[in-house]
């Protein structure tokens, strides 16, 4: 009589990457290899073992769906396991593989429950113990959340510096400035506060292949606006910006008060002033009411090749005006400005406000600025101002103006001075313009 032994595979899991979890993932596989091996009616497959994973889904474990896989594609006849938390701590993923592999003719025996699948009474006990397993595991995310927050209560706090350019961690656990990736964080706030936006400044860097956190030259302008956003470069810590909503599928969410946040003053050494930072986020607010108030999604957009984008209001109906780019019957390329809102809808005009050309307003800039330039004795007492009593933003720009003033007047067009010192230029159906700085400067035009 020939015996038709069983293809039995072992599932092992350790739910942590700690030193004695290892060894006992060690031990887990040397038993299964040992004790199928000595059953006669038995032959190993093989032994499936994930470590160092959370087990509160099966998302992550990569030797469980390839058990899986090989399950379905007949490979194996019995899955051994020590236990239903080993297997899974979810109770509606245990069931729904467990109903799966029955279905496949596929039994899972369960050591520590005495509990096999393909029993009659198995699947209902199966149900009740998971359940247990998965409150187990309810548990064990509460207490390690709570043991967390304790910690930030006392200031105590581990942050990656995987992919946070400008820190490394020295041999006490502290936070340490990087000195060469320092410099590329503060180039970061400099642009900015220049007038660039956080797509212009990844464009920027891009092509200039600096390098990022991963040694790499791809930038994105979400990463940039991340690192603008970032208490931690003035050497302050913000502690559970976000928090762990579902224990089961682990998704986090960002705390918009629903938990108590932990503010660390001068945690380690800051790459960026405060002033500075400052100014920063009351830069971000401002572009963000600017466009919020103007009826547009983007406050510029490729300033390197249109650097009047965004900064042209229509003094009529608020919206931003637009640029285009047309040929005259002598071949030449005329670039003019129009309303945002200057589109038919229904056979009428939702503004009239007029065109304004390209080199009107450029040339309208230059007469701005070399009237500043030319007589900075006339703007000492509002730059004097500004600086006393201006919030960090206005002392900025203010400080920005003056010391581009110092230079002296210009003779061509400078679109970085443009963009660094230029507010707005709003333009009227009657043909009127004006003209505002940031230190609060306005020049009045009339008719161009």
């Amino acid at each position: 009589m020939i015996l038709c032994k069983k293809r039995v595979a072992a599932y092992c899991r350790v739910s942590t990457d700690q030193e004695e979890q290892l060894s006992s993932y060690e031990n887990q596989v040397q038993y299964y290899t040992e004790m199928i091996n000595r059953n006669p009616e038995y032959d190993l497959v093989g032994i499936y073992a994930d470590e160092g994973i959370s087990g509160t889904n099966t998302k992550k474990r990569d030797e469980f769906k390839r058990m899986i896989a090989d399950c379905r594609t007949g490979l194996i006849d019995i899955v051994i396991t020590k236990s239903i938390s080993r297997f899974a701590r979810n109770t509606l993923d245990c069931l729904n593989y467990v109903r799966e592999l029955k279905g496949l003719g596929v039994s899972v025996i369960f050591e520590k429950e005495n509990i096999n699948t393909m029993d009659a009474k198995g699947e209902v006990l199966l149900t009740i113990l998971s359940s247990l397993a998965q409150d187990e595991s309810r548990s064990i995310s509460e207490n390690s959340a709570w043991g967390i927050r304790r910690r930030f209560e006392q200031g105590k706090h581990k942050t990656s510096t995987k992919r946070f350019l400008g820190y490394d961690y020295n041999s006490k656990g502290q936070l340490v400035v990087n000195k060469p990736q320092a410099k590329i964080v503060k180039r970061i706030y400099d642009e900015f506060l220049r007038g660039n936006t956080a797509d212009q400044i990844a464009r920027s860097f891009t092509e200039e292949k600096v390098k990022n956190w991963e040694g790499k030259s791809n930038w994105f302008p979400s990463t940039i606006d991340s690192m603008l956003r970032n208490e931690k470069y003035m050497g302050d810590v913000i502690l559970q910006k976000s928090y762990t909503a579902d224990f089961l599928s682990k998704k986090r969410v960002m705390n918009d008060g629903e938990l108590q946040k932990f503010y660390i003053k001068d945690d380690h050494e800051p790459i960026i002033d405060a002033d500075t930072w400052n100014a920063v986020q009351q830069e971000i607010a401002r572009r963000e009411k600017y466009c919020e108030d103007h009826h547009t999604n983007s406050y510029a957009q490729m300033t390197n090749k249109n650097p009047f984008s965004s900064k042209i209001i229509c003094g009529e109906c608020g919206n931003i005006y637009s640029r285009v780019i047309y040929t005259d019957r002598r071949g030449k390329k005329i670039t003019k400005w129009r309303c945002g809102s200057t589109n038919k809808v229904r056979g009428r005009r939702i503004c009239s406000n007029r065109y304004i050309f390209d080199e009107s307003i450029t040339k309208l800039f230059m007469m701005s600025w070399n009237a500043i330039a030319g007589n900075r004795a006339d703007h000492e007492e509002k730059w004097k101002t500004n600086l006393e009593v201006g919030d960090e933003l206005l002392r900025h720009k203010t400080r920005q103006i003056m010391d581009a003033a110092r230079k002296g007047t210009i003779g061509e067009f400078n679109p970085r001075l443009m963009i660094m010192v230029m507010d707005t230029i709003t333009v009227y159906e009657s043909g009127n313009l004006k003209i505002r700085f940031y230190d609060g400067t306005e020049f009045s035009y009339e008719a161009v």
